[in-house]
């Protein structure tokens, strides 16, 4: 009889903490996604392509979670304005999470590499965009990012 009730608690404890998610965190999934594309594209620039994945699939599941939570209403207007880059608020239309989170990626993706291939009328070197894109990728700590530290 004991042992069924540990049980049972321990049931409730897990799924209200997996529920536990307010309104700021899931605001905060959606700065992560954002975050974690653009990293993702820089990664990939940099030819890692094991950060690239890691911060692509971050990005992806932050972005999956945070929508749901954005269509079901659990996101309080304050926390989307505190918290979410405008740049994802603006691209939240379309059929499926999967065509938002595409159009979030590719904005992502292009504010990433600005100034990573030019400057004004400069074309970068080979070398002086790999330099740059070095050190957008560290000064934006996306070696943190979806690595579980």
């Amino acid at each position: 009889m004991i042992q069924k009730v540990l049980t049972a608690a321990l049931a409730l404890l897990i799924s209200s903490t997996s529920l536990a998610q307010d309104s700021s965190a899931y605001a905060q999934m959606g700065k992560a996604t954002w975050s974690a594309f653009e990293c993702s594209a820089l990664a990939s620039k940099l030819k890692k392509p094991a950060d690239q994945e890691r911060l692509f699939e971050f990005g992806y599941s932050q972005g999956k979670a945070f929508i749901a939570a954005l269509k079901s209403g659990k996101i309080e207007r304050t926390d989307l304005s505190n918290n979410v880059p405008a740049g994802v608020m603006w691209l939240m239309e379309g059929p499926t999470p999967d065509f938002i989170l595409g159009r979030i990626y590719e904005s992502a993706q292009s504010n990433a590499l600005k100034n990573i291939y030019n400057v004004g009328d400069h074309f970068n070197s080979e070398k002086e965009q790999e330099l740059a894109a070095s050190n957008k990728f560290s000064s934006s700590n996306c070696q943190l990012i979806g690595s579980g530290r």
